[in-house]
């Protein structure tokens, strides 16, 4: 009876062994149909058969350099459309702008459900949802869109060129300050402040000058961006016990963004309800 068992246990494992092998073999000629499908399209050579130019993508990340320096050396030496495989992937980097247009302006391009759906939801909180940046499904986006048009107008935008100007003073003010006293700024943090107050009174209707006044909101979206961008990079980030406190200040990050944005939607309700 234990010789039966034991043989067929043997035979189970053997099988088994046996169809991972012959599921690996077809995952290598697909990866190998995938490569002779788009090698047509320029790009770098690959590091390995099966990451692609992952690993070159990784050194630059460790490094802590501009991965979009890397797509610009690639785009200048081998032509303004690249191509870059990651496993069964194909990607596509684009710099010229005729065919940044195409993409953009045509809906035979959807977007990655892959990328997009990771900002719908950041570390398991909600963050873009279902919108027009995130939004997969065209028909459902243009819909969207079209109730948005009204906000895209050249009339609604010229008549928003007081707060756009009061806004760009305030930061040739601060400059000026700044020049007279001999003191260096961070230029990126103050157009971020300005961005920032302009989205505020035009979006939300707040009245607030972040060049002035201390405002959670800047520290906030920065957070939240990191958090894009170590979501993209590292998928298994949330199982890394030394990210947890990162993690959580991103989610409280999320969430102070999107509890702010409904009191002000809330509000405004309020007073169109209230004449």
């Amino acid at each position: 009876m234990l010789h039966c068992l034991v043989g067929w246990i043997g035979a189970v494992i053997y099988y088994l062994f046996a169809l991972l092998v012959i599921a690996f073999a077809c995952y290598c000629l697909y990866i190998k149909y995938i490569h002779m499908k788009y090698d047509h399209i320029p790009g770098p050579p690959r590091d390995s058969f099966f990451l692609g130019q992952c690993p070159t993508m990784l050194r630059q990340f460790k490094a802590n350099k501009s991965m979009h320096d890397l797509f610009l050396e690639w785009s200048l030496k081998y032509g303004p459309v690249c191509r870059i495989n990651m496993l069964h992937y194909v990607g596509i980097a684009v710099a010229s702008p005729e065919a940044t247009k195409e993409f953009l302006m045509s809906s035979k391009y959807p977007k990655d459900a892959f990328v997009y759906k990771g900002l719908c939801n950041l570390f398991g909180t909600r963050f873009l949802g279902n919108g027009l940046v995130t939004d997969t499904d065209h028909d459902h986006w243009y819909k969207q869109r079209r109730i948005m048009d009204p906000a895209f107008s050249n009339t609604y935008l010229r008549g928003l060129m007081e707060t756009f100007d009061e806004r760009a003073e305030f930061l040739v003010e601060k400059l000026e300050e700044a020049a007279k006293n001999n003191t260096s700024v961070h230029m990126h943090s103050l157009v971020n402040c300005v961005t920032l107050s302009v989205i505020a009174k035009v979006a939300f209707g707040i009245d607030v000058n972040l060049l002035e006044t201390e405002s959670p909101f800047p520290k906030a979206i920065e957070t939240c961006l990191k958090g894009m961008v170590h979501h993209f990079r590292d998928p298994m980030i949330q199982w890394k016990p030394w990210m947890w406190s990162f993690i959580k200040e991103v989610k409280e990050a999320v969430q102070f963004l999107r509890r702010t944005g409904e009191e002000c939607i809330r509000e405004r309700k309020n007073a169109i309800k209230n004449g």
